[in-house]
């Protein structure tokens, strides 16, 4: 493998992980809006949002005022 190959490879790494970052930032987000609305149940968040139902109960945790 050259050298430019390595570069290329983690450069399209680089854009793949970024993508999945935006991807799971955009499922909290939504699950956030949803949290915040209150007239979902945390099940149905955590189906809509693509989110696990414990990452839903943590973001409602961290929503709640201290």
């Amino acid at each position: 493998m050259t050298l430019q190959m390595s570069y290329q490879e983690k450069y399209e790494q680089g854009i793949e992980q970024g993508i999945e970052q935006g991807v799971e930032q955009e499922k909290i987000d939504s699950a956030m809006r949803m949290i915040d609305d209150g007239d979902l149940p945390l099940e149905k968040i955590a189906m809509y949002s693509g989110l696990t139902l414990e990452q839903v109960l943590e973001l409602e945790k961290k929503m709640q005022p201290v």
